[in-house]
């Protein structure tokens, strides 16, 4: 049973296929506005610069998702792995949220670019400096 006051006009079905579509859009906001995105504190002046950047944040959101609903074993193991990379603990027995996943691949991009651009020893050097003891490295 669904509760609604839209007219009796509309069956059932499409009134759930709707709720469906908006709980979808508003899963992409809160995923573009408070995941990593933080869209609202977006200081773009030039409408192309925004959309570009609308459209790379829409990429990563799809990307996402489709982690988040794989069914394959080696899919499971990425999701657990990416949302440890990002430090969100989970609750037992759910199945990772998009925020975790997405702060997770954040880090996981981030690392890539670093080790592409530093060598082993630079960041053997930069870990001693910054925790200030070589018994770490």
């Amino acid at each position: 049973m669904l509760l609604s006051n839209v007219l009796e006009e509309i069956k059932c079905d499409e009134l759930a296929r709707c709720y469906y579509w908006r709980w979808t859009i508003k899963s992409f906001f809160k995923l573009i506005k408070s995941a990593g995105h933080n869209v609202e504190f977006w200081l773009q002046k030039i409408a192309k610069a925004l959309l570009r950047r609308l459209i790379i944040a829409s990429m990563a959101c799809v990307l996402v998702w489709r982690i988040q609903r794989a069914e394959e074993i080696q899919n499971a193991k990425a999701r657990r792995f990416l949302c440890r990379l990002s430090g969100r603990p989970q609750k037992r027995g759910r199945r990772e949220s998009a925020p975790a996943i997405f702060a997770g691949l954040s880090v996981l991009l981030n690392t890539i670019q670093l080790l592409s651009e530093y060598s082993a020893e630079e960041l053997s050097k930069f870990t001693s400096t910054i925790l200030g003891s070589p018994k770490y490295v």
